[in-house]
């Protein structure tokens, strides 16, 4: 039996999209680093979760419950867009600090810089990674959930939850750290870099 403040959480429409939208979005935002489609699918997961409600059963919290019909609302979008793949990579990616604030105020032109840069390239790794990976990620270091929760709002199990992350970071720390090792050994001059372009 689903217990009564959950079931009152999603009667109340109102008050679970004022909890809970601005979340969804920057998941969706993440996930999709399309804008328009992470506002359009925000609106069509809070109405899905209201036209769905009887089926909830309580299993996890409300708010997993509509992170996992976000989850799958990406998944299936990202699904349709397969189509258009050499379409998306002529289009401008979202600029990374939309994403997230880049540099305090007080920082030098130079760092913020450095910053914008350092985080569009972990955005450009996520970005490459399979779309589980992408999910786990996400929800982990953006919305800092638990591996509980994930498994809850992905509908995977929290051992498969822990690899997928696993693999997700160890491709966007190679990713990340390769151009700049790359990089540190030619500007010193490294032997093993000579004779390349």
């Amino acid at each position: 039996m689903v217990a009564t403040s959950a079931m009152a959480e999603l009667e109340d429409l109102d008050a679970l999209v004022k909890a809970e939208q601005q979340r969804v979005y920057r998941v969706l935002l993440a996930m999709l680093r399309d804008p328009d489609a992470a506002d359009g699918l925000t609106q069509e997961c809070f109405l899905k979760a209201y036209q769905s409600r009887g089926r909830f059963r309580g299993e996890c919290s409300p708010r997993t419950w509509v992170m996992r019909i976000a989850m799958n609302l990406a998944r299936d979008h990202l699904k349709s867009r397969r189509w258009q793949f050499w379409r998306k990579l002529s289009q401008e990616p979202v600029a990374p600090e939309e994403m997230a604030a880049i540099a305090a105020s007080h920082a030098t032109p130079e760092r913020a810089l450095l910053a914008r840069e350092a985080l569009a390239g972990v955005w450009g790794a996520v970005e490459s990674l399979p779309d589980r990976q992408r999910s786990v990620f996400v929800l982990r270091f953006v919305e800092e959930m638990s591996i509980e929760e994930i498994a809850e709002a992905t509908s995977l199990r929290p051992g498969t939850v822990k690899a997928h992350l696993s693999r997700a970071t160890a491709a966007v720390r190679e990713r990340v750290t390769t151009p700049q090792q790359t990089q540190k050994r030619m500007s010193a001059g490294d032997p093993k870099d000579r004779g390349k372009p």
